[in-house]
C-alpha cells in the first residue's frame, strides 16, 4: 500500500511551521501511542500501532530541515537510498543508516530518559524492552523516579470526594481529624485491590462551607495501575449553630427583646463561641438595629484576623393582652412620644434597605 503524505499524516499543509509541525506531533503521539490502547480490542490495538509508527516517521522527516527539504522536492522517491522503510531493522526506520525507533522519537519529543538502547533496542517487534513500557523511571504516586511523564494529565485514576463536617467552634480553633476512607491501590504488576486507610485531615482557622481540601495520590489507583492514581478531595460543610449565623468573618445572632426592655432599656444575654456574655440594651431602641461585639467572631483564613459579633434586635410586640396591660398601652396611643415621625420612618427604612442589599 502507498505511503500517505507526511504532511497528510500530521493533519497539516505543506509550508507548516516547525511549531505547527511540534504540536501536531505531540496532539497525535498522545493519541495514539499504544499504552493508551492497552484495554482495546486487537484490531484497535494494531491500528494504533500502525499509526503511531506513521507518525513518527513522519515527524522525524519533518522535523529534519535537511530531509524535509528532500522530501518537499522529491517526495517519498527522494528518500529511497538515502533511507527506506525498515530496510534490515526490525520494525523501526533506517534514516541515512540510523536505525530510528518510534518509540525513541516520543521519548526524545517529551523528555523522557532514554537510557541504552541494547542489543534488541527498543524495537517495536524486538524481543527487547517493551515499546509499551514507557513509564519506567518516571515519577509515580509513591515512586521517586524522575522526568516527565506525558500521560499524567489523562491516564489517572479517579478522585475520591468525602465530605468533613465541622462546627462553628472548629472554624474558630482549626481542626484535625482522623478520617477512614476505602480506595484502589496497584501493586507492582499492575493488580488492583481494594484497602482502607485513615488520613489525617488538618484545617485551619476559618474555613469556610464550600471550601475543598486536595490531598493529591490519595485516590484511586488507575485503571491497570498504569497511569497516577486519583487525588482524595475533602470537601467542607458546616454544621448549622443553633444560635448563630456565620456572615464570612462575622457572626449574627436575633435578639429578640420584649416591648418594655426596648422601651426602657435593660440587660440581655448574649451567646458568643467563647460562652454566654451580658450586654446593656439602650432604651429606645428600635427593632431591626444592631449591635455589635467587636472580636467576637470567627478569624479570617486570609488575614488571620477576627471578625464581630453583630446583635441584630427584634422586638416581641404581645399578640394577647389582659385587660389592665390593654388599657395602659391604651393610655399611650395619643402619646406624643410614641408615635412615629418622618425621621423615625426613614431611618427605619434606611436600616432594612441595608439588609437587603447586603444580601445581594
Amino acid at each position: 500500500m502507498a505511503k500517505r503524505d507526511y504532511y497528510e499524516v500530521l493533519g497539516l499543509q505543506k509550508g507548516a511551521s516547525a511549531e505547527d509541525i511540534k504540536k501536531a506531533y505531540r496532539k497525535l503521539a498522545l493519541k495514539w501511542h499504544p499504552d493508551k490502547w492497552q484495554q482495546a480490542s486487537e484490531a484497535e490495538k494494531k491500528t494504533a500501532e500502525q499509526n503511531f509508527k506513521e507518525i513518527g516517521e513522519a515527524y522525524a522527516v519533518l522535523s529534519d530541515d535537511q530531509k524535509r527539504a528532500r522530501y518537499d522536492q522529491f517526495g517519498h522517491a527522494g528518500m529511497n537510498g538515502g533511507f527506506g522503510g525498515g530496510g534490515g531493522s526490525t520494525g523501526g526506520f533506517d534514516f541515512n543508516g540510523m536505525d530510528i525507533d518510534p518509540f525513541e522519537i516520543f521519548r526524545q519529543f517529551f523528555g523522557g530518559a532514554a537510557g541504552g538502547r541494547g542489543a534488541g533496542g527498543w524495537s517495536y517487534t524486538t524481543g527487547g524492552r517493551s515499546p509499551f513500557d514507557i513509564f519506567e523511571g518516571f515519577t509515580q504516586a509513591g515512586g521517586s523516579g524522575g522526568g516527565f511523564n506525558p500521560f499524567q494529565q489523562e491516564v489517572k485514576g479517579q478522585d475520591i470526594n468525602i465530605t468533613l463536617r465541622v462546627s462553628l467552634d472548629d472554624v474558630m480553633n482549626g481542626i484535625e481529624k482522623k478520617v477512614k476512607y476505602k480506595h484502589s491501590v496497584a501493586d507492582s504488576t499492575g493488580t488492583v485491590r481494594q484497602t482502607e486507610d485513615v488520613i489525617t485531615i488538618r484545617l485551619p482557622k476559618g474555613v469556610m462551607e464550600g471550601q475543598k481540601f486536595m490531598s493529591k495520590g490519595k485516590g484511586n489507583a488507575a485503571p491497570g495501575g498504569r497511569g497516577v492514581p486519583g487525588d482524595l478531595v475533602v470537601n467542607i460543610e458546616e454544621i448549622p449553630h443553633p444560635e448563630l449565623l456565620r456572615d464570612h468573618e462575622d457572626l449574627v445572632y436575633n435578639c429578640l427583646i420584649s416591648f418594655p426592655t426596648a422601651t426602657l432599656g435593660g440587660p440581655v444575654e448574649i451567646p458568643t463561641l467563647n460562652g454566654r456574655v451580658r450586654i446593656n440594651v439602650p432604651a429606645g431602641t428600635q427593632p431591626g438595629k444592631m449591635l455589635r461585639l467587636k472580636g467576637k467572631g470567627l478569624p479570617s483564613k486570609d488575614t488571620g484576623l477576627i471578625g464581630d459579633l453583630i446583635v441584630n434586635i427584634l422586638v416581641y410586640v404581645p399578640e394577647k393582652l389582659n385587660s389592665d396591660e390593654r388599657k395602659a398601652i391604651e393610655k399611650l396611643t395619643n402619646s406624643k412620644n410614641c408615635t412615629p415621625t418622618e425621621e423615625n420612618r426613614q431611618s427605619l427604612f434606611s436600616r432594612i434597605k441595608y439588609f437587603f442589599t447586603k444580601q445581594e
